[in-house]
């Protein structure tokens, strides 16, 4: 089988030639009691970078031990982009959906072997669902895989809007700390009552 990988961009700098965490934390299960994944042949280290064109989702090893073929781009846009080239024989596309490759029906018919569309991540709104199941490919997504992290860019946005970060950081960039400018809209969340919408 052939599976192409549609990631964003590797960083500006390259990729990290050491990672911050030697291990991440362990997780038991998801919250409505679905099993955690149990990847085999895994070949990278807890904390890599792997979102991007050189991590390839951690995959390569595992797929090609197994006999499959894995393309991975980050050009998805442009008429004749490197994705629609490779999308022609693929049977499996991978896509994210902060740099989502659209599966439009045009490209959908011109990918006559395609059976399965992967977002890594949630969401499928980068995809022809009614041109999927004409063409009878599978769209799924990896559901609460990124719960955690979402939840925790909630409450760092809640601290950042509460504390007045922005003006705050500005304030130091620009060379100057004046405690009154930069505490006269900071509050505590002690008391408060939070939600998000």
């Amino acid at each position: 089988m052939k599976i192409l990988c549609v990631l964003y961009e590797d960083p500006s700098g390259g990729m990290p030639e050491k990672y911050p965490l030697s291990a991440l934390p362990e997780i038991s299960n998801y919250p409505d009691g679905m099993p955690l994944p149990s990847p085999k042949g895994r070949d990278f280290a807890a904390g890599t970078l792997l979102g991007c064109v050189s991590g390839e989702l951690g995959l390569r090893k595992f797929l090609e031990d197994r006999g499959h073929t894995l393309v991975v781009t980050s050009d998805k846009d442009a008429d004749g982009c490197d994705a629609d080239r490779e999308l022609v024989d693929a049977d499996i596309v991978i896509s994210q959906p902060f740099w989502p490759y659209y599966l439009t029906e045009k490209r959908i018919k011109s990918a006559q072997n395609l059976k399965l569309a992967i977002t890594a991540g949630i969401g499928s709104d980068h995809v022809d669902l009614q041109a999927a199941m004409d063409h009878n490919i599978d769209v799924v997504e990896v559901t609460y895989c990124n719960s955690r992290s979402v939840a925790e860019h909630i409450v760092m946005m809640i601290l950042a809007m509460v504390r007045d970060y922005h003006p705050q950081h500005q304030i130091v960039k620009d060379g100057g700390w004046h405690i009154a400018d930069a505490v006269k809209r900071s509050y505590d969340v002690e008391g408060m009552h939070i939600g998000t919408i």
